[in-house]
């Protein structure tokens, strides 16, 4: 086993890595404890926030998330569940599906994405510059 330091390139991983982990962790902790949803519920909230009153298609959506068409799907059916978005077939084309938010999922994520912007801006900002 090498003892020798890490390489620069491994090093800026690493630290990427602990960001991201830090950031999503606290991100992930605040939405759950004020409103019930994890991170990855408020970021297809924010997406679909996004598009406004337009059509998005389920296609559309799962090019702009980085999540995979099947976590993605799971997320859009417990967000119906909870009456946050709704699902309906797209006027275009009957083969697809289009989802967009509810009144109930707008007002969730108006009041979440400030706790979002909130955690976004004292993590970062902190990893930015640490003590």
């Amino acid at each position: 086993m090498s003892t020798s330091e890490p390489e620069p390139l491994v090093e800026q991983w690493r630290s990427v890595q602990n960001c991201y982990l830090k950031t999503s962790n606290a991100l992930d902790r605040e939405l759950s404890s004020h409103f019930g949803i994890g991170l990855n519920d408020f970021e297809t909230l924010d997406l679909l926030a996004e598009y406004g009153d337009s059509e998005c298609r389920m296609k559309d959506l799962t090019q702009v998330s980085p999540m995979t068409q099947s976590a993605l799907s799971k997320i859009v059916d417990r967000l119906e569940k909870g009456g946050y978005v709704h699902r309906s077939a797209c006027s275009t084309d009957r083969r697809s599906l289009v989802v967009g938010l509810t009144d109930s999922g707008v007002k969730l994520h108006d009041d979440a994405a400030k706790i979002h912007r909130d955690v976004l801006q004292n993590t970062l900002m902190a990893s930015a510059h640490p003590a």
